[in-house]
């Protein structure tokens, strides 16, 4: 029966509602081990090692990465999960391009 079960379980993308401030505020953006802090850009930070941010002492709640591999994300997926990291695995293009939108808005908005 754990075999059948461990058969059926797949990494599948979700698309969840997040606040972006929150998101950038505990968000490690990575390339491939090494990365940078999204809240106060420190870099060299390691996602399997660093939980906080040794520049700003942020927790690390979110990782995003640009990786377009589906099996090198998948990797990072399971590192993830064997080193129980807590780490939600987050888009970089779609953090990017909300964090885009929102600016964007931020600049017609009404001053007054």
């Amino acid at each position: 029966m754990g075999q059948e079960k461990e058969g059926s379980v797949r990494s599948l993308r979700v698309w969840q509602e997040l606040d972006l401030d929150t998101v950038k505020r505990h968000l490690l953006l990575i390339d491939d081990l090494y990365g940078t802090c999204a809240s106060c850009k420190q870099i060299g930070l390691n996602y399997l090692k660093d939980s906080k941010c040794s520049g700003c002492g942020t927790d690390f709640k979110y990782l995003a990465t640009r990786l377009k591999d589906s099996a090198e994300t998948g990797k990072i997926l399971s590192r993830i999960k064997k080193e129980n990291l807590g780490l939600t695995l987050i888009d970089r293009e779609d953090y990017e391009a909300a964090l885009a939108q929102k600016n964007i808005g931020s600049l017609f908005k009404d001053p007054s």
